[in-house]
């Protein structure tokens, strides 16, 4: 009877241990391509901890040399592949969003990372492989320089054509010459334009014209005649 009661509880533990196996998660056959559409939305992506612990430090170095060459699609499908969670494994999707020019979703994966650094969740105290990252301070200084292009006031030129992406994020090319988008002028309050009266000027001073000078004797003046020839 022991030995049975044994038994059973061999099989129990068994089955306990099969059930900490990472199982298939949603992206266990995931594609580059789309690893980088999951990648745009920004949303969370990974879930999975004590589980894929193992499967996450064996592929924590592929990770890391997979963002130093900048390859950013291969880099989200090894990450999403594994499903971990953790401050670095949501780096590396930071990163691969900022690379592929996703900076929104790259601005949510950067505070996914920091709300993670530093509690019991963190590459420092569950797997202890941080790839030579200091966390959270290499999320700081990629999420200021986004809020930054975020915060910048918008300009256009006519009406260009929106991204491949349409992501907000995208940089636009430079422009030679860039204007202020300005209100349509239907939409402008018509305000009414006051015109000071113009004030009267004096009247010119004309001066007199000088007297004509007076020719021959003046009249009823007395002329002596001639004398008298003899």
């Amino acid at each position: 009877m022991r030995r049975c009661h044994r038994a059973g509880l061999a099989l129990l533990a068994a089955i306990g241990l099969a059930g900490c196996v990472a199982s298939p998660g949603p992206f266990a056959d995931i594609t580059p391509e789309r690893a980088a559409a999951e990648l745009e939305t920004g949303r969370p992506l990974l879930a999975c901890r004590e589980a894929c612990l193992e499967e996450w430090r064996r592929v924590q170095p592929q990770a890391a040399q997979l963002a130093e060459a900048a390859r950013w699609r291969e880099l989200a499908a090894t990450v999403l592949h594994v499903g971990y969670q953790d401050d670095l494994s949501l780096y590396y999707l930071g990163r691969a969003a900022e690379g592929l020019g996703y900076l929104a979703a790259a601005a949510s994966y950067y505070r996914q990372s920091q709300e993670i650094s530093g509690t019991s969740l963190s590459c420092a105290y569950m797997s202890r492989q941080c790839g030579g990252v200091a966390l959270p301070a290499a999320t700081s200084a990629p999420l200021a320089a986004i809020e930054r292009t975020f915060a910048r006031p918008r300009y256009r030129r006519g009406r260009a054509p929106a991204g491949p992406s349409g992501n907000l994020g995208t940089p636009e090319p430079a422009a030679a010459a860039i204007e202020p988008a300005a209100t349509p002028l239907a939409t402008q309050p018509v305000l009414p334009v006051f015109i000071p009266p113009i004030p009267a000027l004096p009247a010119p001073f004309i001066a007199p014209p000088p007297p004509l000078p007076t020719i021959g004797p003046p009249p009823n003046e007395f002329i002596e005649p001639p004398p008298a020839q003899h």
